[in-house]
């Protein structure tokens, strides 16, 4: 009766739901051959024909015996994972929630999942993943140690092969356990004898035998490995209060103060998880910081460690992968947010350093994922505690810490003791007034870079603006260069001598008369990085200046920070990038140019953003043995957040804005999403927006749905831009949530189509 069973079951049709790498919010079933049941299961690769003569790599989600209604299945051509799965469980699981909470089609989870060389769109596809190979050599297999005299006398007319044989033998270790001499690399061999044709005689001549090997691409750490820091007392407590603290929560919060020593405690932690045989992702923000923290680790851990991020080679990563899902994965990956993609067998920790930062966002394309978030939930799945760190937390994190839904470790003491860095204020509109202003720098802060650098020490200067300067201006008539495919104001770019648009990055060419009245009146007004620059160095030429920002290759990131690490520059000017953690002995010195266009943004998370960033960037200043100086430059002295950055009163600042955040329901009050639409027609886009308002407004009620409103760019590419917020109660399920909006979406589909009007959301936006 069993052996009846077992035969219906194999019998009966099987389908597979695969997810395949289109925008379509579907998973698409397919009909299993029979001599593929035994092999097929879910999480491998699996080759598929998709419309009219193409064929697709897919994942397999699910299978079972349910055909589809009014379909007619097409076969699975082929199983391309013979040998175990490319995703483990708790990955499709995790694809499937991405998808759910993000508001976006599986194929775009998967094209974020999985390196391109792993999910080859045709079968001969040159960037398909292969595993790398060497040649090595051995003994035939027909010779025996004891014929090894007789097959050496054999080649006395063969000088060069008998030499190269004799070679082989020296250097090949002898096997006394099967008595035979193990391979070596033919490559090595060939390093070793004078006659590479002789050592090919041997292989043709059945002497010595050669076979593919396969070797990992990636580099080894060959430094010397060096024991961790030992923890001072303030950092042995917080050590301690993580561990008690995961016992209570699967969530901890380390709020340490800028210097405070977080990362001397993140490797206490992985030491700690090694040891028991577990894993641990360690997430960065940025891939400029991995440089530092890299050569940090290595020195710890070498060769249990590998750095994953997006500029690392397709084929790399794929090469990490792989591993990962072998016998001797990684005990440790440090890398960027598309780390949290990778598989792990064991993982016992996540780390997500800097957690507050913007930079785990995905903007576009979709999946429009937190990187931080991601990590919270595949920890959970994977049955791993997760530890965020930051010096200024995100107002949700440390909400949730303050309601005991994380656990909360504070680490307020520098690890050298030094005090956090003297912040003096300068009223620039004051300055200006009295015509002490030397272009964008207050005479303040021209005296302490002065002073930092005779005393041989550095300065960083931060503006949160690049090129230039902000725009191209007529004095008679007021005209401004703009983009003709966006509403925005072009950037000059001195370096390259061209206007440049930040949005579509089309550049022009500099007017020299305006277009509008004929003047020849054009000036350039505002500053951005590279007119800081040129101005400093006439006002203080001792100073050896470094410019880092977006605009600088990210394949220069690294050799402009080492230079600065070195001495080799001692004054680094830039934007956002230099607040990201970075970690210099010698800078005791920080400027920062002007705060108020960050405070004046139109978004409600604007001051939250401008403290973060900051109080990050002044956390440069000071960090070892002397107590740093900032030199804050603003039009708003007065202002209750300059001040609160001047005191580092963090915990007044997050009281007195959570107060607006509860009075008008915004985050972490409630859950945002964002629906854009886009078109080339303003009147479509704006109708279809109205539309969606209003049917939105009907399912989550008024209260909950701001719009439709234009952002402060309205027009990118040629494309009019629409959003509508809604406001979602954390008492709705992301699931519910999500019915109610495609239920919306649904009723506008046909105008959607006709018009050719397209809409994206984006959950959780920063």
């Amino acid at each position: 009766m069993g052996s009846f069973f077992v035969l219906l079951l194999l019998n009966m049709s099987r389908y597979a739901d695969i997810v395949l790498p289109v925008p379509l919010n579907q998973y698409f079933t397919y009909s299993v051959p029979p001599e593929l049941e035994l092999i097929i299961a879910p999480g491998k690769r699996v080759y598929v024909p998709f419309g009219k003569g193409r064929k697709l790599t897919g994942i397999v989600m699910k299978l079972h015996n349910i055909p589809p209604v009014g379909v007619q299945t097409k076969d699975i051509i082929s199983v391309t994972d013979m040998d175990g799965t490319t995703l483990l469980p708790y990955q499709l699981e995790l694809m499937e929630w991405i998808s759910t909470y993000y508001l976006c089609a599986p194929g775009d989870v998967m094209k974020a999942l999985l390196p391109g060389t792993l999910r080859p769109e045709s079968k001969n596809e040159q960037k398909a993943y292969k595993p790398k190979t060497d040649p090595f050599v051995k003994l035939h297999h027909s010779i025996s140690s004891e014929s090894i005299d007789e097959t050496i006398s054999g080649l006395k007319r063969a000088k060069k092969q008998q030499e190269v044989l004799k070679k082989y033998l020296e250097i090949s270790e002898f096997n006394t356990a099967d008595g035979s001499f193990k391979a070596i690399s033919k490559r090595y061999l060939q390093g070793k004898v004078e006659s590479v044709s002789a050592l090919q005689a041997l292989i043709q001549n059945n002497i010595l035998e050669q076979y593919d090997v396969e070797t990992e691409r990636l580099i080894s750490y060959t430094g010397s490995i060096v024991e961790a820091n030992t923890l001072t007392e303030s950092q042995e407590r917080a050590f301690a209060e993580i561990k008690e603290s995961f016992k209570k929560h699967n969530i901890s919060l380390l709020y340490g103060v800028t210097s405070s020593g977080k990362t001397e405690i993140y490797i206490r932690l992985i030491q700690e998880q090694i040891k028991m045989g577990r894993q641990v992702l360690y997430l960065l923000p940025e891939i400029a910081l991995t440089t530092q923290i890299m050569h940090r680790l290595q020195q710890i851990f070498g060769n249990e460690m590998a750095i994953y991020h997006s500029n690392c080679s397709d084929i790399i990563r794929a090469e990490i992968w792989q591993k990962q899902l072998g016998n001797r994965p990684f005990s440790l990956i440090l890398g960027t947010r598309s780390a949290i993609m990778l598989p792990f067998r064991n993982l016992g920790l996540v780390i997500v350093d800097e957690e507050h930062e913007t930079s785990y966002k995905q903007e576009d394309p979709a999946p429009r994922y937190n990187a931080r978030n991601v990590s919270i939930m595949m920890g959970i799945k994977c049955g791993a505690k997760i530890l965020l760190g930051s010096a200024t937390p995100s107002f949700e994190s440390y909400a949730n810490a303050l309601w005991e839904k994380y656990g909360l470790v504070t680490l307020e003491e520098r690890y050298t003791k030094v005090g956090l860095p003297d912040v003096t204020i300068v009223d620039i509109a004051e300055m200006r007034r009295k015509k002490y202003m030397k272009g964008a720098f207050t005479p303040q802060l021209i005296n302490a870079v002065n002073e930092a650098i005779e005393r041989d020490e550095q300065v960083i200067l931060f503006h949160n603006r690049r090129g230039y300067s902000s725009v191209v201006e007529c004095d008679d008539c007021g005209w401004v260069q703009k983009c003709t495919h966006c509403d925005v104001s072009l950037t000059y770019h001195k370096n390259v001598n061209m206007a440049v648009c930040h949005y579509c990055g089309k550049r022009y060419p500099i007017v020299k008369n305006c277009p509008e009245c004929g003047s020849n009146t054009l000036n350039q007004r505002g500053y951005g990085t590279e007119r800081i620059a040129e101005h400093l160095q006439e006002l203080v030429p001792e100073a050896r200046i470094a410019i880092m920002d977006s605009d600088i290759q990210r394949s220069r990131y690294q050799d402009i920070i080492q230079n600065f690490q070195d001495g080799k520059t001692n004054v680094l000017i830039g934007t956002q990038m230099i607040s990201k953690g970075f970690d210099f002995d010698n800078v005791s010195t920080v400027g920062i140019l002007q705060a108020d266009a960050l405070m004046n943004f139109p978004d409600f998370r604007a001051l939250e953003h401008t403290y973060q960033l900051i109080s990050q960037v002044v956390g440069r200043a000071g960090r070892r043995n002397i107590r740093g100086k900032v030199i804050l430059q603003t039009r708003q002295p007065d202002n209750q957040l300059i001040q609160m950055l001047s005191r580092h009163n963090y915990r007044a600042f997050f009281n007195e804005q959570m107060n607006d955040r509860l009075a008008f329901v915004y985050p972490p009050y409630s859950r945002l999403t964002i629906l854009t639409l886009k078109g080339r027609s303003a009147k479509d886009v704006e109708q279809i927006a109205y539309r969606l308002c209003q049917l939105l407004s009907g399912l989550f009620g008024e209260e909950r749905v701001l719009g439709p409103d234009a952002p402060m760019i309205s027009r990118i590419q040629n494309q009019h831009i629409r959003n509508i917020v809604l406001k979602v109660d954390h008492k709705t399920s992301y699931l519910k949530s999500r019915q109610i909006i495609d239920c919306a979406i649904q009723q506008v589909k046909e105008l959607l189509v006709q018009s050719g009007v397209t809409y994206y959301f984006d959950v959780d936006p920063l």
